[in-house]
């Protein structure tokens, strides 16, 4: 009966440390993380706590003060100008990409007219069919995942 209960203890007692070990680990990733804007420190409160720590005077104080406020302010501006590059670069791939569609577009037409003065009229609206039906093909198998995982079935090109 010692031994059961003995055995149950020491049970307890390693789960115990296994519980708290997780705890912590979540505490951590809490902490790595970057706090929100509003929970950052001030330059106020860098100075004041740089102050503590270094025993400066008040106007050594107030110049830390003012120097992490320039550097606040330089940082915001920075941020801004970054984010708007990114909003420009954003623009920028739209006005590239409907562009390369239009030129896509008009090669394509041109390719077709030259394609019909060979092959005529009623050819071309066939070839425009299975050209059709191809590209149906493709959007289905690009939305499935890629190729069917048939391999005896031919490849159309």
């Amino acid at each position: 009966m010692k031994k059961v209960a003995l055995m149950a203890l020491v049970a307890i007692f390693s789960l115990s440390f296994t519980l708290s070990a997780q705890d912590s680990t979540k505490e951590k990733k809490q902490d790595s993380r970057r706090m929100p804007t509003e929970m950052r420190w001030t330059a106020k409160n860098r100075a004041e706590n740089m102050a503590k720590q270094l025993n400066l005077s008040d106007e050594q104080k107030a110049k830390v003060e003012a120097l992490f406020e320039q550097q606040d302010a330089k940082r915001k501006e920075q941020m801004a100008k970054q984010q708007g590059k990114r909003a420009e670069m954003t623009q920028d791939r739209d006005a590239r990409r409907a562009e390369m569609m239009e030129m896509r577009n008009k090669a394509v037409a041109e390719n077709d007219a030259e394609l019909e003065s060979i092959i005529g009229k009623e050819k071309m609206e066939q070839w425009k069919t299975l050209r059709d039906e191809q590209m149906k093909k493709m959007q289905e198998r690009s939305k499935s995942g890629g190729r069917s995982m048939n391999r005896n079935t031919p490849r159309t090109n």
